[in-house]
Order: C-alpha cells, then sequence, then structure tokens
C-alpha cells in the first residue's frame, strides 16, 4: 500500500468503516456483530471530528444511520 496524507487516510479510513458497517446490516444478530458495529460506529465518529469531515461526506448522524 502506498503511503498517504492525512486527509487521504481519513478519507480511506471513512470508506472502509462505512463498508464494514453496510456488510453488518446483514450480518446475524449475534453478540460478535453488535461489538464489531460498536467498535466501527465509534471509530467513524471519531473521524467525523475532523474538519473536513461534513464535506467528505460524513455529514450525518453515524447511529442514526446504523443503530446499535
Amino acid at each position: 500500500m502506498k503511503k498517504m496524507n492525512a486527509r487521504e487516510t481519513l478519507l480511506y479510513l471513512a470508506e472502509l468503516l462505512t463498508a464494514y458497517l453496510e456488510e453488518l446490516r446483514s450480518a446475524a444478530k449475534d453478540g460478535f456483530a453488535y461489538g464489531e458495529k460498536t467498535a466501527y460506529t465509534e471509530c467513524l465518529e471519531i473521524v467525523q471530528l475532523w474538519d473536513e469531515a461534513a464535506v467528505n461526506g460524513l455529514d450525518y448522524k453515524i447511529e442514526k444511520r446504523y443503530p446499535l
């Protein structure tokens, strides 16, 4: 994987976490999946603290889109 600057890294991380959360929508409702979803949601909320988050597609309530 090539080196990325901070902006590229945050965009990549947000894309990856969102993809994981989308996959978990159809996953079995077990304790492990719930833990995964909680962790990914929390990480995405941290990325949302980035001052450019909203203009880069993270302009929504994460827990509303991916309820726990």
